[in-house]
């Protein structure tokens, strides 16, 4: 590259990260940083003809019609109550287990991860009202910001998972592959986050055995700061778990339908979608009242569409920022120099996946894998690697970005919802999940098959 060249990358990057700095969204910083990098190298006309043209062709692939219906679908399986009928369901069945809140969390957490796919709106949505359950039962505030942050990021892997999605479009990588490639890890992930909850509760009980009440005790307890008042009427035991029984069923169905006929090569990914989105609607309507169901759907599809927009513009964003990328020659002086210097393969692994860590301090899951996919895909195809496994490595890294401190924007976020906690002590709660998350890159680096076992066994497309 010329130093003209050079000099255009630094400027591209210096004002990315200082339109970041004033708060101007992450699709929009791409965008303008990319265009005064085209204005740089080529001159206005270049410029006028990449604001008209590159909108339009990253946003205009038939793949991509996928995400809206996902989102619509998680949209319509949250206003239906799914994802709090399945917390209150694992709050009932884990609460009288060592750490049952923080499991209840863990799970809550990563159902509405998964209906939603994003991590920073979960922890925004879970951290005050998992944080009182968990304190109350006489656990650390530290344990509960670690459950919350770090159970965010579950949604990334278990399908339906934008993010995924977003890297399959990205890197031209099976999408129906790519989904059921996640499960595996999600579920060792779920796993390993367990067992960190109950080496963190039996070490607080060994520390401090007065500390940690008992859960009837809990339950008569009113966690300081939550704000909520007592209900007017409170159901039945038994009536009340019926409801959360019937509420994870309905989300175990939209599962079935969504990815099970992906994983049996029934349906394509975009046509799964669209199942699981109408299946979404058909169980709202039941779970809502006639007269609401217009007031009710109109409302969600408001809601959609907004993420939705968000969704895009990340993608327009990242389309032109890669395409300016290009333009330079960088991505391919990038990999060019990176398969010239014939380092060992996992060395080449550990380095480009280590690169995504800092950018959790700016950056949410699906900004990093629009930004990253691109450049470090074909660095590591290039060695060798399956394409999937790659994929599920470098998606569930980033999203680890989010919790790793000192850059973690989950705890940011979970320090803003819950300012008694402090980020010093949100962070030494992170730390713990943080190794755990350390201990599932290296089993899935290990034991690739933990990865490709499923998608082996199916017919996704």
């Amino acid at each position: 590259m010329t130093a003209a060249t050079i000099g255009a990358l630094v400027v591209i990057l210096v004002l990315f990260f200082a339109l970041l700095s004033i708060r101007l969204h992450v699709g929009l910083a791409l965008m303008v940083s990319a265009l005064a990098g085209v204005l740089i190298l080529r001159g206005t006309g270049a410029a006028v003809s990449t604001v008209s043209n590159q909108p339009f062709s990253t946003a205009a692939d038939y793949s991509l019609t996928i995400i809206p219906l996902f989102i619509v679908m998680g949209v319509f399986a949250v206003r239906a109550g799914l994802a709090k009928a399945a917390f209150d369901l694992a709050t009932s069945a884990f609460r009288r287990l060592p750490g049952g809140p923080a499991l209840a969390s863990l799970a809550g957490s990563g159902m509405f991860a998964a209906v939603t796919g994003s991590s920073v709106a979960t922890v925004a949505t879970m951290a005050r009202v998992s944080t009182d359950a968990i304190v109350r039962a006489g656990y650390t505030i530290r344990l509960a910001a670690g459950v919350v942050c770090a159970g965010g990021t579950l949604g990334v892997l278990i399908p339906p998972s934008i993010v995924l999605v977003l890297y399959g479009v990205v890197t031209e990588e099976s999408i129906g592959q790519l989904l059921i490639a996640g499960i595996g890890p999600g579920v060792l992930t779920i796993a390993v986050y367990a067992l960190t909850i109950f080496a963190l509760v039996a070490w607080q009980r060994r520390r401090t055995p007065d500390r940690a009440r008992t859960p009837d005790r809990a339950d008569a307890l009113v966690g300081a700061g939550s704000g909520a008042a007592a209900p007017d009427v409170v159901a039945e035991p038994g009536e009340t778990i019926g409801r959360d029984i019937t509420g994870f069923g309905y989300l175990v169905v939209i599962f079935a339908v969504s990815v099970g006929t992906i994983y049996l090569g029934i349906a394509t990914p975009t046509e799964a979608a669209s199942f699981g989105a109408f299946t979404a609607l058909i169980i709202l309507l039941l779970r809502s009242r006639p007269s609401a169901w217009l007031r009710t759907i109109e409302e969600s599809l408001r809601e959609a569409v907004g993420l939705t927009a968000m969704t895009f513009l990340l993608m327009v964003g990242a389309g032109v920022f890669t395409y300016v990328l290009a333009l330079s020659g960088a991505s391919t002086s990038l990999v060019n120099a990176v398969t010239a210097a014939d380092l060992p393969p996992y060395v080449v692994l550990v380095a480009c996946l280590a690169i995504l860590l800092p950018l959790g301090m700016f950056l949410d899951g699906i900004s990093m894998i629009l930004i990253a996919a691109p450049l470090l895909h074909p660095i590591l195809t290039g060695y060798g690697f399956d394409g999937i496994w790659i994929g599920v490595l470098i998606v569930k890294v980033a999203e680890m970005a989010l919790i790793t401190p000192p850059v973690g924007m989950n705890a940011f976020v979970y320090s803003g919802a819950v300012r008694e906690a402090g980020l010093d002590r949100v962070f030494r709660g992170l730390v713990p999940f943080v190794l755990a998350d350390l201990v599932v890159v290296a089993l899935l680096i290990a034991f690739p098959a933990i990865v490709s076992f499923l998608p082996s066994m199916s017919g996704a497309q």
